[in-house]
């Protein structure tokens, strides 16, 4: 039965929200998972819906295809954000899931957007609940899962990349959109909107209604001038992943001047400051390790900042990160070591621990009873050689440590 005021709800809805597709084949984008032999769609028309993670960029189609699949499965729906979610908001879920498993033999759906801010006790807690069988699980989420969920988590799911919305795709949306609104979007202004939008269907979505709003309040000028401002932002054939490279490349070569640059285009063209300060964190760490350590603790105060402070305040403090990365000499010895390592494991390298540093150690030496809290011992059973110290005067004096320490090995 329609509830008195179900049409009020509606009215409120964003345009983005009404024009989400109701079934794959109004889908619009991602062929190679979601075409006529798409892995993605067998799947789902084999109604064999396992754990699944959707990975890629904003406005390409992850929580669409979370309610498509529930709708076409006929399973019970439930939607959780990780950033505002707690765990009594999940152990609320799993109950209402029992209750629907149990009343109605229906199973439930968790699709969970940005999950990779869920942390460690979450998804543990999750991890339980989806290998019961209580949730299956759709996550979404646009960053890279192998860097932000846990092993466990990631074993028993299937991750799928998204790719951003081609500007045929996009198109398709916003003439959908025209019908919806019963306007008829002039060639200048869809032409703005396709190079606005960077894939973003939601972007999209967002100018198309500003166009129609313009008739209260906007003149047609002055839409277009926004437009204009906006598509500044980025270069015509660029998106973010090119100027975020670009951005990296300037500071670990030392330009200042450039990385600076190619941050404000970031920043101007409504980059989230917290995706900037991840990728200043991994920086400091994969391009100056070692050659000065204070750089990671800059990169992480930047990251911190851009928690508590938005823009346009965050730029100056990331403005700051930036260049004292850039001027900071570099060293990607850690780098390299960490590589060197995994491949030897991943080659079969797995030495057993030694007696004298296992759990229970026999004839384990504890260094801070010889002088200067050093005492040569057994550490591994093979001579390994996976941090080689850099060129640099922070890394030079380390060498000379190491080798002082441990000559005679």
């Amino acid at each position: 039965m329609k509830n008195l005021f179900q049409d009020n709800y509606e009215n409120v809805k964003p345009l983005a929200l009404k024009l989400r597709p109701k079934n794959l084949e109004e889908f619009v984008g991602q062929d190679k998972l979601l075409g006529k032999d798409g892995v993605l769609r067998r799947i789902i028309e084999g109604k064999n819906l396992s754990n699944i993670i959707l990975y890629g960029p904003p406005g390409c189609g992850k929580s669409s295809l979370g309610e498509i699949i529930s709708k076409t499965l006929n399973l019970n729906f439930e939607n959780l954000n990780a950033t505002v979610a707690s765990l009594s908001d999940l152990r609320e879920i799993v109950e209402k899931a029992k209750k629907e498993l149990e009343y109605h033999g229906r199973k439930t759906v968790l699709f969970l957007d940005e999950i990779h801010r869920f942390n460690k006790l979450q998804q543990d807690a999750l991890l339980s609940y989806t290998e019961s069988g209580i949730l299956t699980l759709i996550g979404a989420t646009t960053e890279n899962p192998y860097h932000n969920l846990n092993n466990a988590l990631l074993s028993r799911t299937l991750i799928f990349e998204f790719n951003p919305l081609q500007k045929k795709d996009i198109e398709k949306i916003l003439d959908r959109g025209s019908k919806y609104l019963d306007i008829v979007l002039p060639e200048e202004i869809k032409n703005s909107i396709l190079e606005i939008s960077q894939g973003d269907s939601r972007i999209a979505i967002n100018y198309l209604e500003l166009y129609k709003n313009s008739c209260y309040g906007y003149s047609k000028e002055e839409v277009l001038e926004i437009f204009r401002k906006r598509k500044a932002s980025y270069h015509k054939e660029e998106d973010k992943y090119n100027i975020i490279s670009a951005m990296i490349k300037s500071v670990r070569g030392s330009d200042p001047d450039a990385s600076i640059y190619w941050m404000a285009r970031l920043l101007s063209g409504g980059e989230d400051p917290r995706y900037i300060a991840r990728r200043l964190i991994i920086l400091a760490s994969e391009d100056i390790g070692m050659a000065n350590p204070e750089a990671l603790l800059i990169a992480e105060a930047a990251m911190n900042a851009s928690e508590r402070i938005g823009m346009p305040e965050i730029r100056i403090i990331l403005a700051e990160a930036v260049v004292y990365l850039a001027i900071s000499t570099k060293s990607n010895s850690c780098y390299n070591a960490i590589n060197k390592a995994l491949q030897d494991i991943e080659n079969g390298d797995m030495e057993k621990v030694p007696e004298n540093i296992s759990d229970k150690p026999i004839g384990y030496k504890y260094p801070h009873n010889y002088k200067d809290n050093f005492i040569k011992q057994k550490y591994s059973s093979k001579s390994r050689n996976y941090y080689i110290p850099g060129e640099n005067r922070n890394e030079k004096m380390i060498a000379e440590k190491l080798e002082k320490l441990w000559k005679d090995k």
